[in-house]
């Protein structure tokens, strides 16, 4: 049979961002709660344009700000909350490489007070460029998998462990604000801010179970252990990328990965965007 994700939904057909009214607005809104990631085709934006529809649609609390910006980048391709992923100089290291590996986005969710860690934190790329195919030859994609479902997919058992477990969170090791410590707690087992539909919410490689901080090697088996299980009973959604898709998701629902192109023979320009919507 085949498998029907309810990740990837495309929504607003033959829109255009820049000029939607309130109940459009609304539509992505509940759309994305719904379904935890989403697609709206055939955009033509700068990065200005793509602040101000966050702006509009889901409010100004943005990650980033007060940045220089990149002289040699276009300004159409980057503003204070909006960057340009790839190789937009004709880097032959893509600027995201650390994301080819599972994860949920955190930025500044660990360090800011008041934001629980499964905040509806909706990060959106929007593909100026892609590759036409990845390093195995195949479309070049965004890979996701369904943490909702994941736990859904667990045995009752599984669940009741599960729902005792607490997890350590830090901000992402490239940022400013990382530190040795995680900061923030929360459990394994989360509920949807809008939905309440129970999921799992997992961070990263670095997060460390409550209790295992001075266990590391046990901290990390732990970790990994859960998250091949979590592989192993949820069939991932690929999106394939076109030129002008601008995709989203509710980084509280799932986890997600980019996976590799060589950049020495193909140019990749994505403008990233992230915004909290309270």
């Amino acid at each position: 049979m085949h498998y029907q994700s309810r990740l990837g939904v495309e929504v607003l057909q033959g829109c255009n961002l820049t000029k939607l009214i309130d109940q459009q607005r609304q539509e992505i809104k509940q759309s994305l709660w719904e379904h935890g990631v989403i697609v709206v085709r055939q955009q033509n934006l700068t990065a200005s344009e793509l602040e101000e529809f966050a702006k509009q649609t889901f409010g100004n609390f943005m990650f980033g700000g007060s940045r220089a910006l990149d002289p040699d980048i276009s300004p159409d391709l980057q503003s204070q909350h909006v960057f340009a992923l790839g190789n937009p100089k004709g880097e032959t290291e893509p600027l995201e490489k650390f994301a080819w590996k599972w994860h949920q986005d955190k930025d500044g969710l660990p360090r800011i007070e008041g934001l629980d860690m499964n905040a509806l934190y909706v990060v959106m790329l929007y593909a100026v460029e892609v590759p036409a195919s990845d390093v195995h030859g195949q479309p070049h994609t965004t890979q996701f998998v369904d943490l909702i479902e994941a736990y859904n997919n667990l045995d009752y058992q599984q669940q009741q462990q599960l729902e005792k477990v607490l997890i350590a969170h830090k901000a992402p090791g490239f940022s400013r604000e990382a530190v040795d410590v995680p900061t923030k707690i929360h459990p394994v087992v989360s509920t949807h801010k809008v939905t309440v539909r129970k999921g799992l919410y997992l961070g990263i490689d670095s997060a460390i179970p409550v209790g295992m901080e001075d266990k590391p090697e046990q901290a990390k088996l732990f970790m990994e252990n859960l998250f091949q299980t979590v592989l192993a009973h949820t069939p991932i959604y690929s999106h394939v990328w076109q030129k002008g898709d601008v995709i989203f998701w509710d980084n509280s629902q799932v986890m997600h990965r980019g996976i590799a192109y060589d950049a020495t023979k193909a140019k990749r320009v994505v403008l990233r965007l992230g915004v909290v919507d309270i």
